[in-house]
C-alpha cells in the first residue's frame, strides 16, 4: 500500500466515529439490563433446624442464584441453600 492511503486510515476512523457513538447509545428512558447491572431481590429461608429466617433485601448482579448465595452469606451460613427463596422487587 502506498503510504498515502495509510495516511488517510486515520482520518477515515475519525469521519466515521460520531456515526458509530450515534448508534451506540441508549435512549435516556430504557430501563438497565445486562449482566453488569444488579437487581434487587428480597430472600427468605431456614436454618438446617427448620426455623424461619427474618427476610434479608439483597441487590445482585449475577440472578436468583447470586442472590441466594448473598443471602446465605448475609445469615452467616446458617440457611440451608435448597430453602432460600428470592423473588424480584
Amino acid at each position: 500500500m502506498s503510504s498515502r492511503l495509510w495516511m488517510g486510515v486515520p482520518v477515515a476512523v475519525l469521519a466515521v466515529a460520531p456515526v458509530f457513538a450515534a448508534i451506540g447509545t441508549a435512549p435516556a428512558q430504557a430501563a438497565p439490563s445486562g449482566p453488569g447491572v444488579a437487581f434487587n431481590y428480597t430472600c427468605t429461608g431456614q436454618t438446617y433446624a427448620g426455623e424461619e429466617l427474618p427476610a434479608v433485601n439483597i441487590s445482585a448482579r449475577g440472578g436468583v442464584r447470586a442472590a441466594k448465595g448473598q443471602a446465605q452469606t448475609s445469615w452467616r451460613g446458617v440457611a440451608k441453600f435448597s430453602t432460600i427463596e428470592c423473588k424480584s422487587v
